[in-house]
């Protein structure tokens, strides 16, 4: 568990996630994603030895949450997200940076992820660390039928 200031001077937590967590997640879920994910689906993974599962809160509520999968040296951020009410705050930022020290201290040299092409947003912010497309896979999206960009950052460690 991890506490990081955050704007306002109120303190983040980041948390491994608790069973407990899960109805808050699917409120942020259900309104974040036009293709939610379902509640089986995320108790499914969670107990799986590649997953790692955290959420974040703040004054004691989940306001997001991440999951990510490590495999030897490869990592896949799966879904990430921040409550409506709480996005533009540096949240999803200080998330990302998580995801990568994670990744870093593990050994991992590459995250991938997929993104909605429309989601401006988030594209913008893997951009920001060093993410790039490294292909496209074709109607990924069942909700649209949107194609998604598969990005990649290669993580640099030092010998």
């Amino acid at each position: 568990m991890a506490t990081i200031p955050s704007e306002g001077n109120q303190a983040v937590e980041i948390a491994p996630f608790n069973y407990d967590d899960i109805d808050e997640i699917m409120a942020i879920e259900n309104v974040s994603f036009s293709a939610p994910w379902t509640q089986d689906s995320y108790l499914d993974l969670a107990p799986l030895e590649t997953i790692s599962f955290y959420v974040v809160k703040l004054q004691g509520r989940v306001v997001g949450y991440m999951l990510y999968q490590t495999w030897a040296e490869e990592m896949e951020l799966h879904t990430i997200a921040v409550a409506p009410a709480h996005r533009r705050q540096g949240l999803a930022k200080k998330m990302m940076e998580h995801i990568i020290h994670d990744a870093s201290t593990r050994g991992v040299e590459r995250i991938f992820l997929q993104v909605r092409p429309s989601n401006e947003a988030a594209r913008s912010l893997y951009q920001s660390f060093g993410f790039y497309i490294i292909g496209i896979r074709k109607r990924y999206y069942r909700d649209n039928q949107e194609d998604a960009e598969v990005m990649r950052l290669d993580l640099k460690h030092e010998t």
